[in-house]
């Protein structure tokens, strides 16, 4: 696990990641420089860490920086929920939660791409308008509903 990567991608100094984590800022210094491992708590919190920093969580010190609890509440808040969506009047059922990796924005236009698996993605062209009211940004959590009445398929 490349601690310091995470750490920086945190927006985390070393006293600051190892305050959430419940340790020294010379263990975690130690993890950096492959002195020490992190025991197996340590590597579930780190893990969660990276969940929420893929999806975007940052240090932001004037507001986390008051409470730092508040801040290890709001990152693992980050790395386990799930995108809120009341998809319940849908007819659709297909459905693939997913993370924005690709966006193209055009005037009018724009072109989505979610990453529902590692490796697999699903794009969509849709206006650009409703980019901006659903909030989709590169990172985003989205969902990928597709409703077709034909399926056309190809031997791989």
């Amino acid at each position: 696990m490349d601690v310091k990567g995470l750490r920086l991608a945190l927006g985390l100094g070393q006293a600051e990641l190892a305050a959430l984590l419940g340790t020294h800022a010379m263990t975690v210094s130690k993890w950096e420089r492959g002195k020490l491992t992190p025991g197996e708590h340590h590597v579930r919190l780190l893990g969660a860490f990276a969940r929420a920093a893929e999806r975007g969580a940052r240090f932001d010190g004037k507001e986390a920086g008051k409470d730092p609890v508040r801040f290890l509440s709001q990152l693992l808040g980050e790395a386990y929920r799930e995108p809120q969506l009341d998809l319940g009047t849908l007819s659709a059922t297909n459905r693939f939660p997913g993370k924005v990796v690709r966006l193209a924005r055009g005037d009018v236009m724009s072109k989505v791409v979610v990453e529902i698996a590692p490796g697999i993605h699903v794009g969509s062209v849709i206006t650009t308008d409703s980019v901006d009211r659903l909030g989709l940004h590169v990172g985003a959590t989205a969902i990928a509903i597709i409703k077709a009445t034909e399926v056309i398929l190809a031997s791989a």
